[in-house]
Parts: structure tokens; C-alpha cells; sequence
């Protein structure tokens, strides 16, 4: 009873099929990754996860720090045949596993994807993760590999190929951000984190802080960042901007979903200019994709889907949360279309 999944449709970058995961992969072989610094481990601990996998002494559970650490694990894993992966992290650690697994290949095909929510923002954990809090998710994903109880969703998602002068390898992973995202991640990790909120509390007062310096329009979170962007071999629009993200996720913090272009590859980039117009009468667009009339290019909103985008600009930008640096004289940042991996929902 297997449902193989669709690469035709895969073009928007979001597939979702019910039941049962591709022909020819189980039985399931877990292995379970976890960061102790992940903002959500480091405040709960990883007690409960340790206990419970004590019943489960063939499951190696390996415990992460660095990026280094992620790529030696995983290439373990998968000397071991492992095929399904379970990262109990923050999206950090989520785009170091991506990384690890596009660059360096050890998994032929990837393998299944299970992430738990063991972060601060869990940004990737909210669209394509497991529900409910850690060990519960971990005990569901343990009784639907081993017993086949519950219903499985797989969701399959393109995932971002970033290369930038900076970096001296490509990094992958589901969300980049640059303007206003890179300055407010710096602010969240200088101030919000400190005051240890995390999820929609920290996301709702960086929103709060966000729009009230666009009201202000003096602010350095808002300072304008001079881009040049190029969609598919386009023509580059040159513009100074506010806000600038690239994602192949549905939903982000908050459940946003600021994309309201149709059609064309599985990048959705959207770019607020500086001193943008009818911004009240955008904010449907920029909250739900909704009610676009006003958020046009003339009135500083681009909203596109392509497979390759390149931006020359000035600052840094953000991965999954982390920061990198970016400099237009050593050359433009490169975004394309990296493959596709799938995740399991339960």
C-alpha cells in the first residue's frame, strides 16, 4: 500500500500526498539527531528524549553542536543504511542537516526527514515538522515506523541552493532573508533572546518592533539595502529595499504568507522597496497574499516564482536564521532551485 510521490508536481515547491510515504523505502531504519544548544533542548533539556529512547536501543541518538558534527553523523547514518532521520533542533541545525546532505550525497536516495520541534523560532518545524511537543512526537514516529499506527503526510519541498563569494561551499536550506530579516534576526539575538521569549511571543514583538520603525522611518532596522535582482535571466530591477526573503515554505512565523505571484519555478521572492505606497491597503498581500491590488511594483511590492535568482547587494543575509556575510564587489549571491527532500508530517 505505498503511494510513490509525484516529481511533475512538484513545481510550486509545496507537494503534499496522505498515506503512505514512496514504494520501496521501508522498512523503516531510524536514526535521531539532537542539538543540546537548540533554543528548546537547552531550556527543557534532553532528558525525556534520552529516557525515552532508552526502549529503543538500536536507534543511535546522536547528539550535535556544530555543522561539523551534523556532517559526520549523518555520513554514520548512512553507512548504516539508516532511511529515516529524525532532527530534534532548532532551523539551524535543520539547514547544517540539508547542507550536509546535498553537498556531500552519502544518502542514496535521502532519506525521510522527521523534525521535532527543539528550537527557538522553529520556523521550518511549523510547515513541515511533527506536531505536539518532542517526546510525544518522537513515541507517534516511533509506533508509525515500527507498527504503521497513525496516518503519515509527506511533504516534498524544493530546497534552497545559496552560493555567495563568502561562503566556500553552497549552503541549502528553506528560507533566505535579507534587508530588514538579516537586521531583525541581529536584533532578535541581541535583545528578544536574551529576554528569553521564544515562538509567537518573540515573533509578535519582532513584528511590533519591525513596524514600528517602518512608522518612524528613521530606524537602522529599516535602513533601505541597496539590491540588484535578476529572476530567471531576467532583466536585474534595481531597487533599495526594506524587506527582501526568498522561501520554498508555505507558511512562515506567524503564519504568514506574503507571495501572491503565479506560476513560474518553486522560489517565491518577495521584495518591499524603499518608501513603499498604500502600505496599509498592502498589508493583506504582505500577510496572506491576499487582496493585491495595491501591491504592485509601482507602489514598491514584488511578489515572483523562478528557479534562479541573483541579487547583488549590499549587507548580509539569512539562512534558516543564520547570519552570512555578502559584499557586491566579490560578486552576486546566487539562489536556485537545490532539489527536493521530503518531510514527514504525523
Amino acid at each position: 500500500m505505498s503511494l510513490p510521490l509525484s516529481t511533475s508536481s512538484v513545481e510550486d515547491g509545496v507537494t503534499d500526498r496522505p498515506g503512505d510515504v514512496p514504494a520501496g523505502r521501508g522498512p523503516w531504519r531510524v536514526g535521531v539527531i539532537s542539538n543540546p544548544l537548540s533554543g528548546g533542548n537547552r531550556r527543557g533539556g534532553l532528558n525525556g528524549i534520552r529516557r525515552f529512547l532508552l526502549d529503543y536501543p538500536d536507534i543511535p541518538h546522536r547528539e550535535v553542536c556544530t555543522a561539523e558534527e551534523v556532517q559526520a553523523t549523518l555520513a554514520d547514518f548512512a553507512r548504516n543504511d539508516l532511511n529515516l532521520v529524525a532532527v530534534n533542533s532548532g532551523d539551524g541545525t535543520i539547514q547544517a542537516a540539508l547542507t550536509a546532505l546535498f553537498n556531500h550525497r552519502a544518502f542514496q536516495p535521502l532519506p525521510l526527514l522527521a523534525l521535532l520541534c527543539g528550537g527557538t523560532t522553529n520556523m521550518t518545524h511549523q510547515d513541515l515538522g511533527l506536531r505536539g511537543q518532542r517526546v510525544a512526537a518522537l513515541r507517534r514516529l516511533m509506533n508509525w515506523a515500527h507498527h504503521g499506527e497513525g496516518e503519515a503526510l509527506v511533504r516534498r519541498r524544493s530546497i534552497l541552493k545559496v552560493q555567495s563569494p563568502s561562503c566556500p561551499h553552497p549552503l541549502y536550506g528553506l528560507f533566505f532573508g535579507a534587508a530588514c530579516i538579516f537586521k531583525g534576526i541581529q536584533f532578535f539575538h541581541s535583545r528578544v533572546h536574551r529576554m528569553g521569549l521564544s515562538g509567537d511571543p518573540a515573533h509578535l514583538l519582532i513584528l511590533a518592533r519591525f513596524l514600528w520603525a517602518l512608522a518612524r522611518r528613521q530606524d537602522a532596522l529599516v535602513a533601505p539595502v541597496s539590491t540588484a535582482i535578476r529572476a530567471d535571466r531576467s532583466g536585474a530591477i534595481s531597487k533599495n529595499v526594506l524587506l527582501l526573503l526568498i522561501t520554498t515554505l508555505d507558511r512562515l512565523i506567524l503564519g504568514l504568507r506574503p507571495f501572491w505571484s503565479q506560476g513560474g519555478g518553486p522560489l517565491r521572492l518577495t521584495a518591499v522597496s524603499a518608501g513603499p505606497r498604500r502600505l496599509l491597503r498592502a498589508l493583506p498581500a504582505l500577510i496572506n497574499g491576499r487582496g493585491t491590488s495595491c501591491a504592485t511594483p509601482d507602489n514598491g511590492y514584488l511578489s515572483c516564482n523562478a528557479r534562479e535568482i541573483q541579487l547583488e547587494m549590499d549587507g548580509g543575509f539569512a539562512i534558516d536564521g543564520e547570519l552570512f556575510s555578502a559584499d557586491p564587489r566579490s560578486g552576486p549571491v546566487l539562489i536556485q532551485d537545490g532539489g527536493v527532500a521530503d518531510f514527514l508530517r504525523l
